[in-house]
């Protein structure tokens, strides 16, 4: 089972926390790969850097900030390869955000290949794809799985493409959260809006002007949005770079 593990910022976090985070996260990294269920990961720059695209009447309209306007964020991402999701809660309650913040698993939809190692340092961007689950006619929605499919080939013909997915729908998302040394597991995604994440893509462009262009030629941005996030260049913390 794949599944995409979304750090979830709820909350401003004391400098304590933040440092407990810093100091325990390597850990957590450094066990989940020797585990073989950490495919990749990384942090997101912040929400402010978003750009969500949309595509109405053949124009392309970019607005800065993520597609829901929320004080939560989503700060970051891995993919995980589990045996069970009940594997997947275990591994996210061990992640230093759970116990402070939260942890969302969305398992993978269609259960496609995906790669078993991504080096982190070619994630660059991602393309997160914004539905508000409301389906438009049986003939609209076969055009846009049609359509979907012709956008895939070409980007992973392009070399940018590094891995992506639809995910399981909001409704049967996993939030985990560690309080006092006690998982809670809740049912749904972190916060509840309209639109929901509804897949991703994991993108190695050599700008992030081209990410932004990829998001305007996908299907769903002229029906849903399309929000694009930068990763976090880690070379100058990460020595093997």
């Amino acid at each position: 089972m794949k599944v995409l593990q979304l750090i979830c910022i709820e909350r401003d976090t004391t400098d304590e926390e933040n440092a407990v985070m810093r100091n325990e996260v390597d850990g957590w990294v450094q066990d989940t790969i020797s585990r073989r269920v950490n495919i990749t990961g990384k942090p997101l720059a912040g929400p402010d850097t978003a750009k969500t695209v949309r595509v109405r009447n053949g124009q392309t309209l970019i607005s800065d900030g993520p597609f829901a306007d929320t004080k939560e964020f989503i700060g970051g991402l891995d993919l995980l390869e589990c045996e069970s999701l009940d594997e997947a809660i275990e591994v996210a309650a061990k992640h230093p955000v759970s116990w402070f913040n939260a942890i969302e698993l969305r398992p993978f939809r269609d259960g496609r290949d995906a790669p078993q190692f991504i080096d982190h340092r070619k994630l660059q961007q991602i393309l997160m794809v914004c539905i508000n689950g409301v389906p438009e006619t049986p003939e609209v929605e076969a055009t846009i799985e049609r359509d979907c499919k012709a956008w895939r080939e070409q980007i992973e013909q392009s070399g940018v493409h590094l891995a992506g997915e639809a995910v399981v729908n909001a409704s049967e998302a996993k939030t985990v959260r560690v309080r006092d040394g006690q998982t809670i597991v809740s049912d749904g995604p972190f916060v509840e809006t309209d639109e929901f994440l509804g897949g991703f893509d994991l993108l190695n462009c050599d700008t992030f002007e081209e990410a932004v262009g990829w998001a305007a030629k996908h299907p769903i941005a002229r029906f849903h949005q399309i929000e694009v996030r930068r990763f976090v260049d880690l070379s100058s913390m990460d020595p093997s770079a």
